[in-house]
């Protein structure tokens, strides 16, 4: 998470804490405590806590929650709010059904976000919901899968959603194996009345999971980042066990990260074209070249 984010996530906690308490805040003051203008704090207030609905002393302008929400939150529930709060944007549906799932008391919530924020992605906001509301009641989900050129239809007990550098995956049971499908690849989608018993220890095992592909065995990718971007890449990792191997006398860098598919690197070098190449292994700059050939010949 970025510097910025960090400091918005922390902001929004405490925020949320203190309301959670029963305290009445008020903007410039905690604008003044915060060190940011009065309209950020305003922001912070009526658009990220909107969901809260907050009373508004006429009085002397302050926020307080209603009586009937004292109390209501955890400090899990308030943890995980506030580090998505910087974030809304990457989610489909935050809406008050999502909402509901981030301050079960339980703990448990039906999503996963791994990886930084910045690659776009189609992801289908009718889909997302519904395989929410799967997860949560445990009920087994059908669906046609595009891979590459044809469509099967899968039949899976769904565990978790979990974005991964920005894209979205449903990490599902299938055969008695834990298998990951892209979210834009789904059509069709139908939740069934059927239930299932979830495994804990699958459960668990997602959550540990660093990839899509971590389960299978890891190669060395080594890139050139031009100049223009080499600041981004120094300031903070937008690779996956990045490391810098050169800075060169032109201020470009040779990075080197390991991933276990090549579906890990190449959305992110399609992002950043033309500042970044693959220069090891040749083979997987030569396959993107060729797609990016082929798409520009059509």
């Amino acid at each position: 998470m970025s510097k910025r984010n960090t400091q918005l996530a922390l902001r929004i906690a405490d925020i949320l804490t203190r309301l959670n308490n029963g305290e009445t805040l008020h903007l410039a003051k905690l604008a003044e405590q915060y060190d940011v203008c009065t309209r950020t704090i305003r922001r912070d207030i009526e658009e990220r806590l909107l969901f809260l609905e907050l009373q508004r002393d006429t009085n002397n302008g302050g926020y307080r929650l209603s009586p009937e929400m004292l109390g209501r939150f955890d400090s899990n529930s308030i943890e995980r709010y506030s580090g998505l709060a910087g974030i809304k944007g990457l989610f489909p549906a935050l809406d008050k059904s999502m909402l509901n799932t981030i301050f079960r008391p339980s703990g448990q919530h039906n999503f996963l976000v791994h990886g930084h924020k910045y690659i776009d992605d189609d992801m289908h906001s009718v889909n997302f919901p519904r395989l929410q509301r799967a997860i949560d009641e445990q009920r087994i989900v059908g669906f046609r899968y595009r891979r590459k050129d044809e469509q099967r239809h899968y039949t899976v007990e769904p565990y978790k959603l979990i974005n991964y550098n920005g894209i979205w995956y449903l990490a599902a049971r299938h055969a008695e194996k834990i298998k990951h499908f892209t979210l834009s690849k789904i059509a069709t989608l139908e939740c069934t009345f059927e239930r299932f018993s979830a495994d804990e220890n699958l459960r668990q095992n997602i959550k540990k999971e660093e990839s899509v592909w971590a389960s299978e065995e890891k190669f060395e990718v080594v890139l050139k980042v031009s100049a223009d971007v080499a600041e981004y890449f120094e300031r903070r990792q937008l690779l996956n066990e990045q490391v810098i191997e050169k800075k060169m006398a032109d201020g470009s860098l040779i990075i080197s990260t390991q991933i276990s598919h090549k579906t890990e690197i190449t959305p992110v070098v399609r992002y950043w074209i033309p500042y970044l190449k693959i220069i090891a292994p040749q083979s997987l700059q030569n396959e993107l070249a060729q797609e990016i050939k082929t798409w520009l010949d059509e």
